[in-house]
């Protein structure tokens, strides 16, 4: 059984986000957030949260190649 490495296992939570996004930004969801009846701020709430979660990711990263 072959163990995976710490930067395996953040290289798949970066392609996990990335495929998150695409999710939110391309996907059916896109009518829900930019309807005319949500409240303007939605879009800048999603690009917030991805923002947030890459900062996380690689902040991780840095902390992990300090060790």
């Amino acid at each position: 059984m072959a163990f995976t490495t710490q930067n395996e296992r953040l290289l798949d939570r970066v392609v996990l986000l990335f495929l998150f996004a695409l999710f939110l930004l391309l996907s059916p969801l896109v009518d829900w957030w930019a309807a005319d009846d949500s409240v303007w701020f939605a879009p800048y709430l999603i690009w917030l949260l991805l923002i947030g979660a890459m900062y996380w990711l690689q902040r991780r990263r840095k902390a992990h190649h300090d060790v």
